[in-house]
C-alpha cells in the first residue's frame, strides 16, 4: 500500500477521465461493437477539446479530428494493424467517417453519434433497440474478469444501484491492447496531454501574434486562440479602412498604446454584458475606428498649431 494514497477532495475535483457513452453499452445494436472500438470511440470524443483549440471545425460547424496513423497508434497504444481494424469497425457501425484532404495528408476524421432518441422502430440499424430503465438497472458498467479498476468519478452513473455485465474472457483479447494501459494513460497522459496541449496552444498563439507590436501581442496572449484570430482580423481591417478613408498611413506600432486601451475596455464590456468576442465584433470595429479618428484629429491639431501661434509672429 506504500505506493497508494487516499484521494483528497482537491484531487477529486481536478481529476480527468474518459467519458463512457451509455448508448455504446445499453443499446442492443452497439453492444455488438468490440470493447476496443468502444474505448477508442470515447478516446476520440475526448480529443474534441484539441480540435476546438486548433479550430478544426468545418463550414457547417462540425468538429473533426486530424490524426496520422502514427498519432493514432500512440493514442490507442497499439499497432497499425489494430488501429486499422478499430477504425474500420467504427465505420461499419456508422460512428466514424473519413474525408480525404489531399495527397500525403492525413484524412479528416469525423466522429458520429446516433440521432436522439436512439430508440427507433423503423431503422434497420437500430432494430430491437431497448433502453432499460428499471429501478435496479439505472446504469451499466463493465465487470472485467481478472482485472480490478479503481473507483473514479463518472458522468451520470449511480454506483449505489448499478448492474454489472459479465464479460467473456474471449472479449478481453481485443480489450487488452488498450485497457492494460488505461491506468497508465490516465496518470501519465493527463499531465503530459496538458503540457502538450499548452505547448501546441502557445505555438499557435505565437504564429498568430508574431507580426503584431509587442504591447498588443502581450495583451492578446491572454485570449483564446480563436478569439485572437478574430480580434487580429478586426484590428487589421479597422486600420486599413481608416487609412483608406482618411488618405493617411498609420501603422499598428504608431498607435499600439491606444489600441491596447481599446482592447482592455472591450474585454471589460464582454464581462459586463456576458457576451462572446464573436457577438461583439461590430462594437470592437467601431471602437477602433473611433480611437483612430481621435488620434488623427489630435495629430492634425498639433501639426497646425505653429501656424496659428501668436508667439510665432
Amino acid at each position: 500500500m506504500s505506493n497508494f494514497k487516499r484521494i483528497t477532495i482537491q484531487e477529486f475535483e481536478q481529476e480527468r477521465f474518459y467519458k463512457l457513452y451509455k448508448f455504446l453499452f445499453e443499446d442492443d445494436y452497439f453492444r455488438k461493437l468490440s470493447d476496443s472500438a468502444k474505448i477508442a470511440y470515447c478516446m476520440f470524443r475526448d480529443r474534441f477539446e484539441l480540435s476546438k483549440m486548433n479550430n478544426w471545425i468545418d463550414d457547417n460547424g462540425n468538429v473533426y479530428l486530424i490524426f496520422t496513423t502514427k498519432d493514432l497508434c500512440e493514442l490507442l497504444n497499439c499497432g497499425t494493424q489494430k488501429v486499422t481494424k478499430i477504425k474500420k469497425e467504427l465505420e461499419n457501425f456508422n460512428l466514424l467517417e473519413q474525408e480525404r484532404i489531399g495527397l500525403n495528408k492525413p484524412n479528416k476524421i469525423y466522429i458520429l453519434e446516433p440521432k436522439k432518441p436512439y430508440k427507433t422502430n423503423d431503422s434497420k440499424e437500430f432494430r430491437k433497440s431497448k433502453f432499460q430503465n428499471n429501478e435496479n438497472q439505472n446504469s451499466r458498467v463493465l465487470k472485467v474478469k481478472k482485472q480490478k479498476f479503481r473507483k473514479s468519478k463518472s458522468n451520470d452513473t449511480e454506483f449505489n444501484n448499478t448492474d454489472y455485465i459479465e464479460t467473456d474472457d474471449n472479449d478481453l483479447n481485443d480489450l487488452n491492447d488498450i485497457n492494460n494501459n488505461i491506468s497508465t494513460t490516465n496518470n501519465h497522459s493527463n499531465h503530459s496531454n496538458h503540457q502538450k496541449n499548452k505547448f501546441n496552444n502557445d505555438a499557435l498563439k505565437f504564429q498568430v501574434l508574431e507580426e503584431l507590436p509587442n504591447q498588443i501581442k502581450d495583451y492578446l496572449s491572454n485570449f483564446e486562440i480563436r478569439e485572437i484570430r478574430i480580434i487580429k482580423s478586426i484590428l487589421l481591417k479597422g486600420k486599413k479602412s481608416f487609412n483608406n478613408t482618411q488618405d493617411t498611413y498609420y501603422r499598428l506600432e504608431d498607435v499600439e498604446f491606444e489600441l491596447v486601451s481599446v482592447l482592455k475596455r472591450f474585454k471589460a464590456m464582454l464581462l459586463q454584458k456576458n457576451e462572446t468576442v464573436e457577438a461583439m465584433q461590430g462594437y470592437l470595429m467601431q471602437s477602433i475606428k473611433t480611437e483612430l479618428e481621435e488620434i488623427h484629429a489630435l495629430n492634425m491639431r498639433r501639426q497646425n498649431m505653429p501656424k496659428y501661434n501668436v508667439f510665432n509672429e
